[in-house]
């Protein structure tokens, strides 16, 4: 039966986390759905997705499945009668899912041998754990749940402990090559368009990053001051392997099937899903330098005619995938698609959701939208292929998806862009967009850079 209880510690996320830190705590997860982020339409599930923080350490267990409640042995004990129910949405296993995973969907003879170099993560990561605070922004509140009373006191006492000082963070950023060869790729992929080999594909170049002082959570924390976000994550996933997104994109948010009165509450995991969400972002304009520049830089993102149909072919895209899991006739455009401002650029979202079928799985339904449309192009399979052979170096978790899987199924994931991924001292940083018809190569590349401000701001 899950338990919690509410303690006496600031309702600061990023806090919390240095106490684990501080308290030798290992696989540091955070979640941070920063109040100061911007929610990208209504709540399709009743809440804000700033609502809830999370933090963790100490995981118990391990997966590299799409579906980590695959090597779960332990759930129908932990959902015994009694546990409350707000606290099943709590996270349970906190992860990773890569794009390069998903790359068995291109087909060998559609491009050539990948001898690029190796990705720094190819496979899902996945862990378990026993124990997490929850940030309630909301409330201003700070609620410790876990499996048992013993794991909630385990972390309640490393949550007691102050924070160490840190040393000032120093970041080195660098292109991984020639900024014009991206233009070149743009053009290579527009030569494609024209030729009907594709509709539309994202590209994307990578930049490289050095860690020369601080630490990876200080790498997190500066990128969340500069982007806040309800879908931020610091994730510490194996040795050496460090993942700090300020992620803008939803990827998927699966909510369970409702429970069946008469049912047992631990069969809840196995009845499948009842709505499913994907938030597909496409059109990117930089702030203005006043007031009046950053409304005519918006309603110029909103009117203009290639971002416009660069999102809609994206949203059918969207569609198909979402059609693989769910009831005929039950997909749908939640209202317009609308601009949506972030503190160093403008975004234009759309909102689709879908009734699954009766039964479908999270494997299902991961295996069915990974990777997104959104992030590849249309249609999906040939888009990856052409990735694959204009993009110089492999995403690793780039465009794939992180987040967590709660106490009941719930499935909460974001897009893997805006994300650091650190092997070390040192990483990287990809920065992409889709290409149309229409695209102009210099303004590809000028997105691209207003997509890696973050990274500079102090």
């Amino acid at each position: 039966m899950l338990v919690a209880r509410q303690i006496a510690a600031p309702p600061d996320p990023c806090a919390l986390a240095r106490r684990l830190q501080a308290a030798g705590g290992r696989r540091l997860a955070l979640l941070h759905a920063s109040e100061h982020g911007v929610d990208q339409g209504a709540a399709p599930l009743g809440e804000p997705l700033s609502r809830w923080s999370f933090v963790a350490a100490d995981p118990d267990l391990s997966s590299d499945r799409l579906d980590p409640l695959a090597d779960d042995p332990d759930l129908a004990r932990d959902l015994a009668p009694g546990s409350t129910p707000g606290l099943r949405r709590f996270p349970r296993w906190i992860g990773a899912l890569p794009y390069e995973h998903r790359r068995d969907l291109e087909r060998p003879a559609w491009r050539p041998a990948d001898s690029r170099p190796p990705a720094l993560m190819t496979r899902p990561i996945w862990r378990r754990y026993p124990a997490v605070a929850g940030v309630d922004h909301v409330e201003g509140r700070v609620l410790v749940a876990g499996r048992t009373a013993a794991d909630v006191e385990r972390l309640v006492r490393r949550l007691a402990g102050e924070p160490r000082a840190q040393a000032p963070l120093r970041l080195e950023v660098a292109d991984d090559e020639p900024a014009r060869l991206h233009v070149e790729r743009v053009r290579a992929a527009k030569e494609l368009i024209a030729a009907g080999d594709l509709y539309q594909v994202n590209l994307a170049r990578r930049l490289r990053l050095a860690l020369l002082e601080g630490d990876a959570l200080g790498l997190y924390e500066r990128l969340a001051r500069a982007a806040p976000t309800p879908l931020g994550a610091f994730l510490d996933l194996d040795e050496g392997l460090a993942v700090a997104s300020t992620s803008p994109e939803l990827f998927l948010l699966a909510a369970p099937a409702p429970l069946d009165p008469y049912a047992r509450e631990s069969d809840q995991l196995t009845q499948g899903y009842g709505l499913i969400f994907t938030s597909p972002i496409k059109g990117t304009r930089p702030r203005g330098k006043d007031a009046v520049a950053d409304a005519a830089l918006a309603v110029e993102l909103d009117q203009d005619p290639k971002e416009r149909a660069e999102l809609t072919m994206i949203v059918d895209v969207e569609r198909n995938d979402l059609g693989r899991l769910a009831v005929p006739g039950s997909v749908r455009l939640l209202g317009a698609p609308r601009v949506v401002t972030h503190r160093t650029i403008h975004h234009r979202v759309a909102w689709l959701s879908a009734r699954a079928r009766p039964g479908v799985t999270r494997e299902a339904a991961l295996a069915a939208m990974l990777p997104s449309g959104s992030v590849t192009g249309a249609p999906k399979v040939r888009a990856m292929e052409v990735i694959a052979s204009l993009e110089p170096r492999r995403r690793g978790l780039y465009t794939g998806a992180f987040g967590c899987v709660g106490h009941d199924g719930r499935l909460t994931l974001a897009m893997a862009i805006r994300t650091a991924v650190l092997a070390g001292r040192e990483g990287e940083y990809f920065t992409g967009g889709g290409i149309v018809a229409d695209s102009d190569p210099e303004r590809e590349l000028s997105e691209t850079r207003w997509k890696a401000l973050q990274l500079a701001a102090g």
